[in-house]
């Protein structure tokens, strides 16, 4: 058996216990999210494609230098050599796939072979020939890896789980002040009212801002500044990040400061109100639409004092 065929992923449980025990003992501990964009990192080098340097990009907030995005990569690559546990899409675990495919631009033939070897989401059966592709390379990223080994991995969403259960909001209320690291301006405020806590905020430039042409470059300028202003206060100090590829980075600080650094990713977007990860969120809930046709995002992953009293009542029966 090879090293890539050994690899599992962790139960919900041994992740809830790993932060937990992390947070209770007041030890460093960092745990970061691996999706198709850091597939299209880790698989950068110098004969990337045209359409992988402008994807990348779209995360540094302007037009990447090659030296950059090696720098980038680098950075991740220590970040999960460095990190407890590594969340990853399930379907690239257990996989039989030609990496040779990765080099050809024939959209069906990849297409095709890409979706006999993985077990999509019935919500991803439809995926673009882009999306596929940068799947493949994590894909191919930890096959060739035998750093994973050595790593916890767990579900990739599990932050959605983490909170769905009421577990997320007990650390942070048993924390009584954490940080956070987001585009998302609204959201320390959110957590202050529904929680009770104080919050350490450092607001990131907005990608989706990127994407329509206002470039708020992220990389290297507002990054090594926000990494300055990062302050573990205290010994296990919950830091909850959202900021894509370029958080990693952050995560690692964190981690190195004897923080506990969480990349939770687009749940942070929920909390904000946004229908965000359509397929996450669907492969969970019966989504339900407006009058008007649109999908409602389930008050269940809003962060509201409503929502919070109802998952501390949730944690209680559940865990007490």
């Amino acid at each position: 058996m090879t090293v890539y065929n050994s690899l599992v992923q962790v139960p919900y449980s041994d992740f809830e216990f790993a932060v937990n025990e992390a947070f209770e003992s007041k030890q460093p501990f960092s745990f970061i999210r691996l999706g198709d964009g850091e597939g299209a990192l880790l698989d950068f080098d110098e004969q990337c494609s045209l359409e992988d340097m402008e994807y990348l990009s779209e995360h540094v907030g302007k037009k990447a230098t090659i030296k950059q995005l090696s720098t980038l990569k680098n950075n991740l690559e220590k970040a999960i050599d460095n990190t407890n546990i590594v969340g990853i899409r399930d379907d690239v675990l257990g996989v039989s796939f030609d990496e040779g495919l990765l080099k050809q631009n024939d959209e069906q033939i990849f297409l095709a072979a890409f979706k006999q070897a993985f077990t999509l989401r019935a919500t991803e059966l439809n995926i673009c020939y882009s999306d596929a592709r940068r799947i493949a390379k994590l894909y191919k990223a930890i096959k060739n890896n035998n750093a994973y080994s050595r790593q916890k991995l767990c579900t990739q969403w599990i932050p959605f789980d983490y909170f769905l259960s009421g577990a997320l909001t007990n650390l942070l209320e048993r924390a009584g002040e954490i940080g956070v690291i987001t585009a998302r301006v609204n959201i320390p405020d959110k957590l202050r009212k529904a929680l009770n806590i104080n919050v350490i905020e450092h607001i990131t430039p907005d990608k989706s801002a990127r994407q329509v042409g206002t470039l708020i470059p992220h990389y290297p300028a507002h990054f090594n500044r926000i990494k300055s202003e990062i302050n573990v206060k205290y010994p296990g100090m919950p830091y909850l990040v959202a900021a894509g590829l370029i958080g990693k980075g952050y995560c690692a600080e964190i981690q190195r400061q004897g923080g506990i650094a969480l990349d939770i990713g687009a749940l942070i977007d929920c909390w904000d109100g946004l229908y965000s990860r359509p397929k996450v969120i669907e492969s969970k809930f019966d989504v339900k639409k407006s009058l008007m046709g649109k999908k409602k995002l389930p008050e269940e992953l809003k962060m509201t004092i409503e929502n919070a009293k109802r998952l501390r009542e949730l944690f209680r029966k559940t865990r007490c």
